[in-house]
């Protein structure tokens, strides 16, 4: 796939001409992270740069960004074609909601921000965990299943329901937000009174708030799970209770979607031996038929990989 695009549907292009100067920006906005990668017309990466963005303001993290997009840009001497932008929250047309780890993001103008730079761009914006599970329907671990569940366990979780070579979006883009899923019947916390049930318990930022409530000490998820607790120990006890609850809840997904393949991703893919035997047990003792149970392909840079394909493939079908 090369040359230069023309303006067609949504702003992208159709390639035309050889023109081995021109290339695409896939930038993916995470929880405490934006990466910001350089890649050819044929999808050959060509640079990345990262930048920790934990506890920042928007406005900040945009500024950050466009800076790392222009850095890579002076330095391979490239004509930027196309921009793919994968970023945690709810996609709305331009802006994002449901999106409480970064402060104010849901009053930026992602696009807006973008074009102010990269004038007549086409840019195309996706969230992260759809972006991830398209990555995984085309070349990973959901590839040639005709239902398939991206399960992302990170700063937040989230699911990508595939169909196909499709992700399901829903009637508001928020499919698969399941952070808010409600962790019982009695369950006194809920999405109208501020929390993600599922996500408080389950994601590396709840993780890290709980066990800072048992201990007074500060530990990422990561750490966490690496660690073997003695068993009388409350932060053993807490191990089994996010285990049980995360059994609990993909079991029920399941059930609803009947995946053929569930593919692990997100910053707890590492860890994913570490529970994946009470995960598949838990599968074959509540869903009817089980699915299969396995890491992601594209690992922790999941969304990256995904919103490029999603960019070059919408570049592609325009020719």
């Amino acid at each position: 796939m090369n040359g230069r695009l023309k303006t067609t549907e949504r702003g992208f292009k159709t390639l035309l001409e050889n023109n081995n100067k021109n290339g695409f920006l896939a930038i993916d906005f995470g929880g405490t992270k934006v990466i910001v990668a350089l890649l050819n017309l044929k999808g050959d990466w060509l640079a990345r740069e990262k930048k920790i963005i934990a506890h920042q303001d928007s406005k900040k993290i945009i500024t950050e960004a466009l800076k790392l997009c222009q850095k890579l840009v002076s330095e391979k001497q490239c004509t930027i074609s196309g921009i793919g932008i994968s970023t945690i929250g709810v996609v709305n047309g331009d802006y994002l909601k449901l999106v409480p780890t970064i402060k104010n993001w849901d009053q930026i103008n992602l696009r807006e921000s973008f074009e102010l730079q990269f004038p007549d761009v086409p840019i195309y914006i996706e969230n992260d965990v759809k972006a991830a599970a398209y990555g995984e329907i085309l070349n990973g671990a959901l590839k040639n299943t005709k239902n398939g569940l991206y399960l992302n366990l990170g700063t937040g979780v989230a699911v990508g329901l595939t169909y196909g070579e499709k992700v399901v979006k829903g009637s508001h883009g928020a499919a698969g937000e399941v952070g808010y899923l409600l962790n019982s019947v009695d369950s006194n916390v809920s999405f109208l009174n501020g929390h993600a049930p599922f996500e408080e318990v389950a994601g590396g930022q709840g993780i890290a708030r709980q066990i800072t409530q048992i201990t007074s000490v500060e530990m990422e998820a990561k750490e966490f799970w690496n660690k073997d607790f003695p068993k009388e120990s409350e932060l053993f006890q807490l191990q089994k209770h996010i285990l049980k609850l995360l059994s609990f809840q993909l079991s029920n997904l399941c059930v609803i979607w009947d995946p053929e393949v569930v593919a692990i991703g997100g910053g707890m893919e590492a860890q994913f031996s570490l529970f994946a035997n009470k995960l598949k047990s838990a599968l074959r003792d509540n869903v009817p038929f089980p699915p299969k149970l396995l890491p992601a392909y594209y690992k922790q840079d999941a969304s990256l990989n995904g919103i490029a394909q999603l960019l070059l493939s919408k570049a592609n079908s325009s020719k």
